[in-house]
């Protein structure tokens, strides 16, 4: 079982995310990169994604992308164990978001099957 929000983390969801067949399907013309920051835990993942296969690697939290989601420890684990859904916690404030709101509402989609996939992975927070 892997610590929540480390690379070792994002690395099995890209993994699984890549075995799956539904999100080949829902994100196969997909080209987008996504840095999820840990303000807190002073960690930056880059989620890179083209044609709909998934890369990740950790990176600095202003290195560009099409999309910045930053928020603290308790804010992510919450959203990692479903007691708030992302677009919420975007909503709310819990977790700040850079970028552009319609192109990633086009990615809904795409987006909660990773948020799925991402709650049922076994992890230890």
């Amino acid at each position: 079982m892997v610590q929540f929000f480390t690379k070792e983390f994002f690395d099995d969801l890209a993994s699984r995310l890549n075995a799956d067949d539904e999100w080949k399907k829902k994100a196969s013309d997909l080209n987008v990169k996504v840095i999820a920051t840990c303000t807190d835990r002073d960690i930056s993942v880059m989620i890179d994604i083209e044609g709909g296969s998934v890369v990740t690697r950790e990176v600095g939290a202003e290195e560009p992308s099409d999309f910045k989601l930053e928020g603290d420890y308790k804010a992510w684990q919450k959203t990692g164990r479903g007691e708030g859904d992302l677009q919420t916690m975007v909503m709310t404030g819990k977790i700040r978001f850079r970028g552009s709101m319609s192109k990633i509402m086009a990615m809904m989609s795409q987006l909660n099957r990773m948020m799925t996939i991402l709650r049922e992975m076994p992890k230890e927070f």
